[in-house]
């Protein structure tokens, strides 16, 4: 894909939050309306197309592919996590902001805006190692992910099985499963699939656009800790991807570009979700969210222009 029809994608994308932010301002699409809209893309077009991507004929190629990520993503996961310790110490922060900063410095938004993106970009194949991504990191989100929410919450660490079941989750290990037994849905379904799972890229940049448009700047402005997050994550941590995968590996493939892409975006929604959840640093947790979702609308493009 060449630039200008990389930029082309992304563009297109990020126009599509626009209308997110309008019906926000108006007062149109209100928190709870938004959180209707994000329960659809969570439980039903998501894992749609998920499961849509993975129809595809069986492939060793990809198969070793989706293996390899795992891999991959344990390494870099531990490196970025010791530089968020760094980062944690340098930026002098309070024990809640820091479990928080080191949450939202390791999990990115992979899936409402990892897997769209991934798509305009590289097409379905892309979205299946990006599912791949997507499941590993959730399962690392929901276990050391959550310990360091609470952690930094003061609050006793568990382990709930039922938190980490979820339908995006089931959306890949059906997918996955249907890819390994070389199975097609039948037409009438799998044309059903594919429509409902289209819906993901518009609804969730209107969920997107929504939190952007509940921004004040003048709350944000004075926080400097807010920036610096927001930098680390969504230039750092993408960077140390980059050269752990293009020089330790060699490896420039499309499977490459997924993960590295993958650690592009910004903070995941779920950092705001847990510290609210185990009474955290929320406002910190938003904050951050909302800064690096704004700034990333100007840093993937960079990423996505320097890997082609």
């Amino acid at each position: 894909m060449g630039t200008a029809q990389i930029l082309n994608s992304l563009v297109m994308i990020f126009i599509m939050i626009i209308p997110g932010i309008v019906l926000k301002k108006k007062n149109i699409l209100d928190d709870s309306k938004t959180k209707g809209i994000s329960a659809v893309l969570v439980n039903v077009t998501w894992p749609c197309m998920v499961i849509d991507a993975m129809q595809m004929p069986y492939s060793e190629e990809v198969f070793n592919g989706s293996k390899y990520i795992f891999m991959l993503l344990v390494i870099i996961f531990l490196i970025i996590f010791a530089a968020a310790a760094v980062s944690v110490k340098a930026l002098k922060l309070k024990r809640a902001q820091a479990g928080i900063l080191a949450f939202m410095l390791i999990f990115g938004n992979t899936g409402f805006i990892g897997l769209p993106v991934m798509n305009a970009l590289y097409g379905k194949e892309a979205v299946f190692y990006a599912s791949m991504v997507e499941m590993a990191n959730d399962i690392l989100m929901f276990t050391v992910g959550i310990m360091l929410i609470q952690i930094s919450a003061g609050a006793e660490t568990k382990f709930r099985l039922k938190e980490f079941l979820s339908p995006g989750i089931f959306g890949v290990f059906i997918g996955f499963a249907l890819f390994l037994g070389g199975i097609t849905l039948p037409e009438f379904l799998g044309k059903s699939v594919s429509v409902i799972g289209a819906a993901t890229t518009p609804l969730s940049m209107i969920v997107i656009g929504s939190q952007l448009g509940g921004i004040r700047l003048r709350e944000l402005a004075g926080d400097r800790s807010i920036y610096a997050a927001s930098l680390i994550k969504l230039l750092i941590v993408p960077s140390i991807a980059l050269l752990i995968v293009r020089f330790a590996f060699g490896d420039v493939s499309l499977l490459a570009k997924v993960v590295i892409m993958s650690f592009a975006m910004p903070g995941a929604a779920c950092t705001v979700i847990f510290s609210q959840q185990y009474n955290s640093d929320a406002d910190f947790a938003a904050k951050g969210v909302l800064m690096s979702t704004l700034f990333c609308l100007a840093t993937i493009p960079v990423f996505a222009v320097m890997l082609n």
